[in-house]
């Protein structure tokens, strides 16, 4: 019985898996109002926010907390190191990235990404970009920094502009004008959804903790002062005894009749413990959110030290991805606008900022002794990219001996270091050097002269006939990419192939003639 043939699988609608199913238009969630979404997702904005919206989170940063922990994260990130990396090797790639570096130099890149990711607290932010032109560049004059709440989405996310003539809808903003950055954007909202909803009621607390403290200590250096007069006192002696109480507040001596009493009611002193320690708490509630850790005063010796470097760690990986979600932003915005109006048809480049840890460099020194030890040893080039500064060798360390061994490592018995360089390096080495790598060398010199000119002559020719057509530099260099591709290497390919076959033959007959020994 034959079997049944497999089930194959139906072919894939490609017009169906590319197309966006889950729209915006079919949000049952947060749907949108004659074509312009709201910013529906932040709980706080919309049981907080009233008629202020997004300026609830403008007054966060008056706390000196948040205002510090946001500017150490912002700094965390601007203070490290960019680079603009080509889009691809052809030359008009690298003339891109050329121009954009240039550029990014003269607008102030950093101020612009620090402006950039207020983001980080009320979700998204945005930026003008000011262009001007020489007649023969395009290029951003300026790139001012807007408040948010003078914009909103569309349904298709396209940025609006709030004017007085509309204040609803907005109006639409030209294309490559606007620079929109979005932090947290969960469910594709271009709002996003910063950390100020989160931030919001631990500041809202400690600002209630600071106004109970505050009378706390009101209360403790001014204590009370409580008067008693006697069962049956008239309303004139007790105003008497209401104006001495008077006088006790303005410092002021005081007498009153007999038979009244005049007390100071005082704070006690352990409440002040609950104020501090809880205000302290969410200082470190803040830090958290913040900075993803936040010193703890649990924390002491070891413990403190281990936290700390926990804290560095968790603090680095934001920094990495805070700086490549702002940089992912800035290639597929500025950095593409640029490439288009002065390079068209090249490869956007991209820029990116390295956050990588510095590295402990007594660790790396320690590293490095302990290869030398096993007769490894740095180069001079390796000792000033790792340590910086000019380096040269000391007189006499190593033997004085370029090829030499340290002086720490044993040498083999009845070998001279310099046997163990390359002859002509080594001062003083094997009489005639190794026979080996002699009879190596005789066979390269000794290839054909008429052969390797003629070899080179047909790789080369192409290139000659190009270069005496004449033309500028530019023009040369664009037709050598295009003719690389045929150029002719057969001969010289040959040659090296046999010089290879007469090396591999010789080392072959040199270990047979070892191994009958």
């Amino acid at each position: 019985m034959a079997e049944a043939a497999p089930n194959t699988p139906a072919k894939p609608n490609m017009a169906e898996l590319k197309q966006e199913i889950a729209t915006v238009e079919k949000d049952i969630l947060f749907p949108a109002f004659d074509g312009i979404l709201r910013n529906l997702a932040d709980d706080t904005l919309l049981t907080r926010g009233g008629g202020e919206g997004l300026k609830i989170y403008d007054n966060l940063e008056r706390d000196g907390s948040v205002y510090g922990y946001l500017g150490k994260r912002k700094l965390a990130v601007t203070a490290r190191p960019w680079e603009v990396v080509p889009g691809g090797p052809g030359r008009k790639e690298k003339k891109a990235a050329e121009v954009v570096k240039a550029m990014l130099d003269t607008v102030g890149f950093d101020r612009l990404c620090k402006n950039l990711m207020d983001a980080v607290l009320k979700g998204y932010a945005v930026a003008e970009i000011l262009w001007d032109t020489d007649g023969a560049t395009y290029f951003p004059r300026e790139i001012k920094s807007k408040n948010q709440r003078r914009f909103h989405f569309a349904v298709d996310g396209s940025l609006r502009l709030l004017t007085p003539r509309d204040m609803y809808q907005g109006e639409p903003v030209p294309p490559r004008k606007f620079i929109v950055h979005t932090f947290g954007d969960k469910d594709g909202s271009p709002y996003g959804l910063g950390l100020g909803t989160r931030l919001f009621w631990y500041v809202l607390f400690k600002r209630e903790d600071f106004r109970s403290w505050l009378l706390f200590l009101d209360k403790f250096a001014s204590p009370t002062a409580v008067g008693k007069y006697p069962q049956g006192a008239q309303a004139p002696e007790q105003q008497k005894l209401l104006d001495a109480l008077g006088a006790i507040a303005r410092d002021a001596g005081v007498i009153i009749p007999e038979g009244m009493a005049v007390e100071l009611l005082e704070a006690k002193r352990s409440t002040a413990g609950s104020h501090e320690a809880f205000c302290r708490y969410l200082d470190e509630q803040i830090g958290l959110i913040i900075l993803g850790d936040a010193p703890s005063a649990k924390d002491s010796g070891g413990a403190l030290a281990s936290a700390a470097i926990l804290r560095n760690e968790v603090r680095l990986e934001l920094v990495a991805d805070d700086a490549d979600l702002l940089s992912a932003t800035l290639n597929k915005t500025l950095l593409t606008w640029i490439t288009e109006l002065n390079v068209p048809g090249a490869i956007p480049p991209t820029v990116w900022r390295d956050v990588k840890p510095a590295e402990d460099q007594t660790a790396r020194s320690e590293r490095d002794k302990n290869l030398g030890s096993l007769g490894y040893r740095p180069t001079l080039k390796s000792v000033q990219e790792t340590y910086g500064g000019e380096w040269e060798p000391l007189p006499g360390f190593g033997q004085g001996k370029p090829g030499g061994a340290p002086a720490n490592v044993q040498q083999p018995d009845g070998a001279d270091a310099s046997a163990f360089a390359e002859p002509g390096f080594a001062e003083g080495g094997v009489a005639g050097g190794y026979p080996d790598q002699l009879a190596l060398d005789d066979a390269a010199d000794n290839l054909p002269a008429d052969e390797l000119d003629a070899a080179m002559r047909a790789l080369l020719k192409p290139v000659v006939a190009l270069l005496a057509k004449g033309g500028d530099a530019e023009d040369a260099m664009t037709r050598l990419e295009e003719i690389y591709p045929d150029l002719d290497a057969t001969g010289l390919a040959t040659m090296l192939a046999r010089a290879m076959f007469v090396a591999k033959v010789w080392g072959r007959l040199t270990a047979d003639a070892g191994e009958g020994a």
